[in-house]
């Protein structure tokens, strides 16, 4: 919905009475918390949030009561995890921060990973671990899971293993009226469709189980070259994919680095292409095969 609205004190308090987790209005000025924009502050700090509301949940009923609000009064809703999400800035409505839903179980008879929508891919990655299991994943582990599958997820395994959003089992999603279901193959089937792939505007998905794959080792890192050599990287690489294995993943990202400490010194402040390599196997099948990129 997107219709505005002013927001009184009383409706707020209202919602904050019926919620677990902590729900700030826009200019509360909250003793030793965040305000409101602090609390969802995204990854990029060229993009400032700024929302009416923001319910910090940590329950689905949390997620159903700012839902619900939200609908009563024409708001619109966005879901927050990690902060990786939004690339522009929110400046009204209710922002529905999810980190506090984290949570991981492993059953490994199955291979299903169950996790709640606020958790981080390296959790899972630690969780599987144990077991000899693996997400299919993307490359950064301080990624959310649940925003990051909902868009696809095309990471370092997609050759070999697929999409993330292929091993998806099933979803928990609350709706826009504020009710709860279960989305998968046999249950809620076209809305399962959709949220493989269709990201935001479908619901908020509170949980979701995810198959995972036998994976012990893998041979994976980047290659980078200095933004002189891009032409002559780009056309090698591109050669080099025509007789590529088919369970060997690559990509090239060409980065401009900032001159800030987190950088390696030799590379602040300078224009790199990294080349990625990623290969399910061996240690050594890997090397021989990425030989050529060297």
């Amino acid at each position: 919905m997107t219709a505005s609205t002013t927001l009184s004190p009383t409706d707020v308090a209202a919602l904050r009475d019926r919620v677990t987790g902590r729900v700030l209005a826009r200019g509360d000025l909250p003793d030793g918390g965040p305000t409101a924009a602090e609390a969802v502050a995204a990854h990029s700090t060229l993009v400032a949030h700024d929302p009416d509301v923001a319910v910090l949940a940590e329950t689905e009923a949390d997620v159903v009561e700012a839902v619900r609000f939200a609908a009563h009064h024409g708001l619109r809703v966005r879901s927050h995890a990690t902060g990786h999400g939004e690339s522009s800035p929110i400046t009204d409505g209710v922002v529905l921060g999810t980190s506090g839903l984290a949570g991981v179980e492993v059953d490994p008879a199955s291979r299903v990973a169950r996790i709640g929508a606020g958790t981080r891919w390296n959790a899972v990655v630690d969780a599987a671990a144990e077991h000899g299991l693996a997400p299919v994943t993307g490359s950064s582990t301080s990624v959310g899971v649940v925003g990051y599958t909902l868009g696809g997820g095309y990471g370092p395994l997609t050759r070999s293993h697929g999409l993330t959003s292929d091993r998806v089992r099933g979803f928990r999603v609350v709706l826009a009226d504020g009710s709860v279901v279960e989305a998968g193959p046999d249950t809620e089937p076209d809305l399962f469709w959709a949220l493989r792939g269709g990201k935001g505007g479908l619901g908020v998905v509170t949980r979701l189980d995810l198959e995972l794959v036998p994976l012990r080792t893998l041979y994976a890192g980047s290659l980078t070259f200095d933004a002189r050599h891009v032409e002559e990287v780009l056309r090698g690489w591109a050669a080099w994919t025509a007789t590529a294995p088919d369970d060997v993943t690559t990509s090239v990202a060409v980065l401009a680095l900032p001159d800030l400490p987190f950088v390696p010194e030799h590379l602040r402040g300078r224009t790199v292409l990294a080349l990625r390599f990623a290969y399910p196997g061996d240690p050594a099948e890997g090397e021989r095969l990425a030989a050529p990129l060297r």
